[in-house]
C-alpha cells in the first residue's frame, strides 16, 4: 500500500526506512503465529493491524520439546532475579490465580521472595484466596497494585499470565517499573501485546494457563513437591476454563490433570469452591427465564446490584449454549466505570472469540468475552448481535462458494 511522498522517495504503510518494515513484518509474522496462524495480518498506513483468515480452529501440539525449553529458560531468569511479582487480568478467575499460584511455586523452590498482585474485585476467587491466605507459609503471598510499585526495581521479575494484553492486568503501572517481563497465556495474541517481555509462552491450542503453567513445574526440576492447595489451585483453573473437561480439552490437559491428583489436588476442595448459594441459584434461574432466543442467537442479561455478577453471567452463558437450536449465547452485566461485560459461548460453528474480538475483547473459539466502555445493555446487545450476524453472513457466503 503505497503513496507518493516525494520523486525520489516513496513511504510504505507510513515508513520510509526499510530495516523499519522488515521488522514490522517479523512483529506481523509473529503476531500471526500467536494468533493460531492460518491468516495475514496487514498494517494499515496509521499501523493499524487488520486480520484476514484465522477461522478455522487451534490444532493441539503434542510435543513437549518447547515446553522443556521455556522451563528452563524461566528458572534461569528466576535464579537471576532478586524478587519475583506475578499477575494476571483484572477480576482474577481461577485460571489466572491458579497459574499465578504455579508460577509462585517456582520462585519459593528457588528461594526467591515472590508475591501475587491481586486486584480489588476478587470476588470470583475469594473462597480459594482465603483458603491460600489462612496457611503460615503463604501468609504474604498476595499483595495490593499500590504495594507492588513499591517492591518493584530493575532487578525484578514480572509474571504476567492468562493476558497479554497490558491495560487488562492488575497492575499496568508495574510494566513501566521493570524489563524484566515474561507472558504465559493460552489466548490468541492480539495486537495490543505487552511491549519486549524476555520470554513469551502463548499456546492458543491449550485448555488453560493452569495447564501451560502445570507442563512448565514438571521440567521446571527434577524434584517438584507441590503444596496440596498449590496443586488445587492449579486444576481448579484448568476445571473452570475446560468446563469440567468438555471443552477446549486435548491429551496435554488430562496429562496435566493426571500430574495434579498425584501431586495432592483435591476434588472435594475443587468442589466446595464451585459451590453455589441459594441466592445466587434463584437469581441464575430468574437470568435464563427472561433469555430471548432469535435466530439461533441467545441473549440474557443479569439484573444491576446482583452479587457475582461475572461468575453468574457464566454459568449463564454456559447454560444457554446447551439450548436445543442456540448457536451462541451471550450474558450481559453492569460492571463499575460505566462498563458493560459479556460472557460468550458457542457450539462452534459461531466463532465467539472473533465476534467479541471486534468488540475489544477476545478468548477462545467457544468460550470469549469482551467489556465495552461507555454502553449500555441495549447498546452492547446490539453491537454483538450485529457482529454475529456479520460472522453469520460471511460464514453462509463461504458454504454458497463451497457449494
Amino acid at each position: 500500500m503505497g503513496i507518493a511522498a516525494a520523486p525520489e522517495e516513496r513511504v510504505v504503510a507510513g515508513r520510509a526506512d526499510f530495516n523499519e518494515l522488515a521488522e514490522k513484518a517479523r512483529a506481523g509474522l509473529d503476531l500471526a503465529l500467536g494468533r493460531g496462524g492460518d491468516q495475514a495480518v496487514v498494517y494499515e498506513a496509521d499501523g493499524t493491524p487488520h486480520f484476514y483468515g484465522g477461522k478455522t480452529r487451534s490444532v493441539e501440539k503434542n510435543t513437549r520439546v518447547r515446553a522443556r525449553v521455556v522451563a528452563q529458560a524461566v528458572r534461569e531468569l528466576v535464579d537471576t532475579s532478586e524478587r519475583v511479582l506475578i499477575m494476571g487480568h483484572e477480576r482474577e478467575d481461577y485460571d489466572s490465580i491458579g497459574a499465578a499460584v504455579g508460577v509462585a511455586h517456582m520462585a519459593r523452590s528457588l528461594g526467591k521472595p515472590v508475591h501475587i498482585i491481586v486486584s480489588k474485585q476478587t470476588d470470583a476467587i475469594q473462597r480459594l484466596k482465603e483458603q491460600i491466605s489462612d496457611r503460615p507459609e503463604f501468609k504474604d503471598l498476595f499483595i495490593s497494585a499500590e504495594t507492588a510499585e513499591s517492591l518493584c526495581n530493575a532487578a525484578t521479575l514480572l509474571f504476567v499470565v492468562d493476558t497479554h494484553r497490558p491495560y487488562m492486568t492488575v497492575a499496568p503501572n508495574v510494566l513501566d517499573l521493570t524489563e524484566r517481563r515474561v507472558v504465559i497465556d493460552h489466548h490468541r495474541r492480539s495486537s495490543d501485546f505487552i511491549q519486549k517481555p524476555l520470554l513469551t509462552y502463548l499456546e492458543a491450542s491449550s485448555s488453560s494457563t493452569c495447564e501451560l503453567v502445570t507442563e512448565l513445574l514438571q521440567y521446571y526440576q527434577e524434584e517438584v513437591e507441590l503444596e496440596k492447595i498449590e496443586a488445587t489451585a492449579l486444576y481448579a483453573g484448568i476445571i473452570v476454563d475446560t468446563k469440567n473437561f468438555a471443552v477446549q480439552t486435548g491429551v496435554r490437559t488430562f496429562d496435566a490433570a493426571s500430574y495434579l491428583r498425584r501431586s495432592g489436588a483435591d476434588p472435594e476442595i475443587v468442589r466446595a469452591l464451585f459451590s453455589s448459594d441459594f441466592e445466587s441459584l434463584k437469581n441464575r434461574a430468574k437470568i435464563l427465564s427472561a433469555a430471548h432466543i432469535s435466530e439461533g442467537i441467545a441473549l440474557a442479561i443479569c439484573p444491576p446490584g446482583v452479587k457475582n455478577a461475572m461468575i453468574l453471567a457464566a454459568q449463564c452463558a454456559d447454560t444457554l449454549v446447551n439450548i436445543e437450536h442456540v448457536q451462541a449465547g451471550f450474558t450481559f452485566y453492569e460492571l463499575a466505570n460505566d462498563c458493560i461485560g459479556v460472557s460468550a459461548r458457542s457450539k462452534g460453528d459461531i466463532n465467539v472469540q472473533l465476534v467479541m474480538e471486534a468488540l475489544g475483547g477476545g478468548g477462545h473459539r467457544t468460550v470469549a468475552g469482551a467489556q465495552l466502555k461507555g454502553k449500555t445493555i441495549a447498546g452492547a446487545q446490539e453491537e454483538v448481535v450485529r457482529a454475529v450476524r456479520a460472522q453469520m453472513k460471511e460464514n453462509h457466503a463461504k458454504e454458497i462458494d463451497k457449494g
